[in-house]
């Protein structure tokens, strides 16, 4: 279930920042500097996101060994 989520914010978070780049009178459409720092930004947040839910289940599995082994 967690996944789920996860995946529907990380998507949701895309969708609203790539909406103002499809928009065809958009000023920031033929700006190709707005494009990369957009598109590094949302890579920058995915890979905090995917190492954080990474880093959170080793702790989960760490905390249940700890807790067999009392």
């Amino acid at each position: 279930m967690k996944k789920k989520s996860i995946f529907q914010i990380i998507m949701l978070l895309l969708l609203s920042t790539a909406s103002p780049l499809f928009a065809e009178n958009s000023p920031m459409r033929g700006n190709a500097k707005f494009n990369v720092v957009a598109a590094v930004l949302v890579i920058i947040f995915v890979g905090i996101v995917v190492y954080l839910v990474y880093l959170d289940r080793k702790v989960t599995a760490m905390e249940n060994d700890k807790e067999n082994q009392s």
